[in-house]
Formats: structure tokens, C-alpha cells, sequence
């Protein structure tokens, strides 16, 4: 800027500010008048932007807590809206001593917290008991029941788990259930894995298709769901999903747009989740830092998964097989490092006859693709802990969008020796 310019600009403002001539003594005199006054305007001000803005002309968001006694007996102790109905956090105690926590809305509860003398629970709640999807620990006998409730009793599919390697699983209808499966749940321990491609899932709803022996359908054929693979073919009861591998990132910055819905409700409704990045022919720094950046772990997942596939588009795992194993190591050696756990491997049978035996990755679990035409698990040298066993499977709960299918699972043994795996190996 010109000097000459800048001396005449600081020149105009000066005289602008310049106050008008006054006495010394009057300015002194009325000025801590003028601020008290001026303090007293703002602060009245902010009230009313508070009163406006945080509470609402409408009193919805009005926030206060006090103590109501309602026209049914219960108590109440919390926060309340401007006409004096449970609003925000609180806890009600019902006349019989139960006590609701959680989220009050216009005077209702229809997610929370209920506690009795022995049981605790949950979930759903309608009228001050269980109804939607909801988790019931009972103090009797430390089982469990994570299902689905109407007006208070077990109504839908649910699983009612007695111990670490008992339970009990199937639909119930009036708190009863109504039907008893001929077999032992836990004896297969089956999952789905799932992605983008997987659009609609009803997580609470969710149960695969067995013949009388437990074992699950492994295709869908035109006329429906049948026990093709099997000698019974009969496909008329129920087992349970025990866990999910779910997509999170693919490549170095492509992420699964259904997985922090997926991530959410499978842990809400109890299934072990297990969590997957598609490697691709991309800087392998960049896929490292993907998955740190969008996948959060929590106690009690199974190991995080390593998606080695020779895609379609570049066919790196074939064409660039030396340098394509050599960034999957770098990736498992980074993620091991990072979340203090042992990652798993997926593959496909015959890559990894020809790709992984002979080098680091055998070091590695490994979760074995390997769509054979029998109920027999697969025999390879792999050693195995996770077996897909089809990618045409149907699931109850999860609906198909242009004929696309769920990826279906087993583990390598029974239900004790799943958690004694989980516990092992997955994470802390």
C-alpha cells in the first residue's frame, strides 16, 4: 500500500473517532452507569436467545429436572418439558419397584433400561415392559434371552443362551417356544459374511434354514429352499447366525457404505463380528491407513480379515503374485502391530494351494473358500479355521435385490470351542 495513501486513511479515521470536546470529570462520572446499564441489556438479550433457541417456542427441547409423581403411582426423577412429562434422561420407579432408565420423549420410553428385583433387561419398551427387539438377563439362573418381545413375553426368533456352550434357539410365539429343534445348537457353529451387496437386513429376524440334523441348506433353488446337498431333505427348522464378517474398506480409500450400519447392529443383537478389507493392486500404505482410520474394534471380535482375492478388474493376485503377497504381508505385520491382534487370511482354495503354501502367509488362520457339491467339510492342507461353504445361501431376515445371495460360514468345531477361540485370538 502507498504510504501517502495510508497516512491520509489513518488521518480520516482518526478524526472520525475523535470523541466531541467534554468535561474530564462528567465522562468519569457516568460511565460505570453506562455499563451497568449496558450489562443489564445483553444479559437480558441472551436470556431471551437462550429461552428461544435452546428450549424452543415449543418447549420440546426444555430442559429441567425435577421430581414428578404420576396418576398411576410411579415416580419419576429427571429431566421434564415445559408441561411437566418425563422429557430427556430420567428413571421412573413403577408401583411394583421396577426402575426404567433411558431417553424419555414426550413422556414415553421406547428404549431403555428396566431392572427388577432379579432380572434385568434391555431394549424395545412399550407400557413399561419388553416389546421390540431386547436383551433379558434373568437373575434365577444367569441365562440370557436376546430376541424379539410383545407386550412383555418372548414373541419371534430369539436364542435363550443356559451357559457358555448351551443354547437354546428357534421361534417363539406367547413366551413359549414353539418350535423344539430334534438337534443341538452349538454342535455347527455357522456365520454369513456381508457387504454393500447385502442392502436390507433385519438383524433381530436373522436365522438360517437346517435339515433335522442341524445342518444348514447350502443353495437356493427356482422352486425355493431345498435340502439338495443332503440326504434329509427336509429344511424345516432353525439355526442360529453366531457370527458375521462385515466389509469395512476396500483398496486405499474405498469404504463399505453399509458397514457402520452393520457394525452397530450386530453387536446390538449379539453376534460376534468379524471385520474384513478387500487388499487391492493399490499403494499399500494408503489400504493401511483406510482400515485403522474406519474400523473400530472392541472386545470380544474375532481377528480382523484379510480379503485376498484375484479380482476381476486387475487380476493382481495371478499377475502380480510376488509383490501381491508381499503387500498382503506388509498389511497383516501393520494391523498386528496396531491392534494387538493376529489377523486372519481369506482365499479361495486354489489360490491358496498356489499362492500361500510355501510362504509367510501359512503362519496366518485362514478362512478357506471352497464351494464343494457335499456337506463334508473341505479336505486341503489348509489349515482352516472358517470354511465358506456357499455364496448362493438364503438367510431369514435378509432380503435380495437382484437375485444377490448372503456368503454362507461354518467354524472348524463346536460352540465351547468357538468362544474358547474368540477368547484366545480375538480381541482384548
Amino acid at each position: 500500500m502507498n504510504n501517502h495513501i495510508k497516512e491520509q486513511k489513518e488521518q480520516t479515521i482518526t478524526s472520525v473517532s475523535s470523541p466531541l470536546p467534554h468535561k474530564e470529570g462528567q465522562r468519569d462520572k457516568f460511565t460505570p452507569i453506562l455499563f451497568l446499564i449496558l450489562g443489564i441489556f445483553l444479559g437480558f438479550v441472551g436470556y431471551l436467545f437462550i429461552d428461544h433457541h435452546y428450549y424452543g417456542s415449543n418447549s420440546q427441547h426444555y430442559q429441567k429436572s425435577d421430581t414428578l409423581h404420576l396418576a398411576d403411582g410411579s415416580t419419576y426423577h429427571g429431566e421434564i418439558s415445559a408441561d411437566r412429562q418425563p422429557n430427556g434422561y430420567g428413571m421412573l420407579i413403577t408401583t411394583a419397584g421396577n426402575r426404567l432408565t433411558g431417553e424419555w420423549k414426550n413422556g414415553r420410553l421406547s428404549k431403555g433400561t428396566l431392572l427388577s428385583d432379579k432380572d434385568s433387561y434391555y431394549g424395545g419398551l412399550r407400557n413399561y415392559v419388553p416389546d421390540g427387539y431386547g436383551k433379558m438377563t434373568y437373575g434365577i439362573n444367569d441365562s440370557t434371552f436376546i430376541g424379539r418381545w410383545h407386550q412383555g413375553k418372548r414373541q419371534g426368533v430369539g436364542k435363550l443362551i443356559l451357559s457358555s456352550d448351551s443354547i437354546v434357539f428357534g421361534r417363539w410365539d406367547n413366551d413359549t417356544l414353539s418350535l423344539r429343534n430334534p438337534f443341538t445348537i452349538g454342535e455347527r457353529v455357522y456365520g454369513i459374511d456381508v457387504s454393500r451387496f447385502q442392502h436390507s437386513i433385519d438383524w433381530g429376524n436373522l436365522s438360517l434354514r437346517s435339515d433335522s440334523l442341524g445342518r444348514i441348506c447350502k443353495d437356493e433353488r427356482s422352486d425355493g429352499i431345498t435340502g439338495y446337498y443332503f440326504g434329509n431333505a427336509e429344511v424345516n427348522y432353525l439355526q442360529p447366525v453366531h457370527f458375521v464378517f462385515m466389509k469395512s474398506t476396500d483398496g486405499a480409500y474405498r469404504i463399505d457404505p453399509f458397514y457402520y450400519r452393520n457394525h452397530e447392529a450386530a453387536r446390538e443383537c449379539g453376534i460376534i463380528v468379524g471385520i474384513y478389507h478387500f487388499l487391492r493392486y493399490e499403494p499399500i500404505e494408503k489400504q493401511i491407513e483406510n482400515f485403522i482410520a474406519n474400523v473400530q474394534m472392541e472386545k470380544g471380535d474375532l481377528p480382523p480379515v484379510l480379503d485376498m482375492e484375484d479380482d476381476y478388474k486387475d487380476h493382481a493376485l495371478t499377475q502380480h503374485s510376488v509383490e501381491y503377497v508381499s503387500m498382503a504381508l506388509k498389511w497383516l505385520h501393520a494391523i498386528e502391530a496396531h491392534f494387538g491382534v493376529r489377523p486372519i487370511i481369506y482365499m479361495n482354495k486354489n489360490n491358496y494351494l498356489r499362492f500361500a503354501l510355501g510362504t509367510e502367509l501359512e503362519e496366518y488362520d485362514c478362512w478357506i473358500a471352497n464351494y464343494n457339491k457335499t456337506a463334508q467339510d473341505p479336505e486341503t492342507e489348509c489349515d482352516w479355521r472358517f470354511w465358506q461353504m456357499s455364496c448362493k445361501g438364503t438367510v431369514n431376515g435378509i432380503q435380495y435385490k437382484d437375485m444377490s445371495h448372503v456368503d454362507l460360514n461354518v467354524f472348524h468345531g463346536n460352540l465351547k470351542e468357538f468362544r474358547k477361540y474368540v477368547e484366545k485370538y480375538g480381541v482384548k
